[in-house]
């Protein structure tokens, strides 16, 4: 499992594709805390479901699975979904 910190972040993303498997993000407490840090690496809007952390941006909806570990939040799985300029809800 890697071990990453919140500043690695952007690096576990290429487009709208979770890279990284599965990862423990250190210095983050919480599910909500990981949220606020994604936000500001993808942009657009962002929350949790239950330990579920969603990403949703103009391109992009991602959704993490985690949990909690010492020392910071486990991402289990990652699915994420892109839209393109055919989309039929964009003008």
């Amino acid at each position: 499992m890697r071990v990453i910190s919140v500043s690695e972040l952007g690096k576990c993303f290429n487009g709208c594709k979770w890279v990284c498997g599965r990862a423990v993000v250190v210095g983050v407490k919480s599910a909500f805390e990981l949220t606020l840090a994604l936000k500001q690496i993808v942009g657009g809007e962002a929350y949790v479901v239950w330990n579920d952390v969603h990403v949703v941006s103009k391109k992009c909806y991602i959704v993490l699975a985690t949990w909690w570990v010492d020392g910071g939040i486990g991402v289990r799985e990652a699915l994420g979904w892109s839209t393109n300029s055919q989309a039929p809800w964009e003008p």
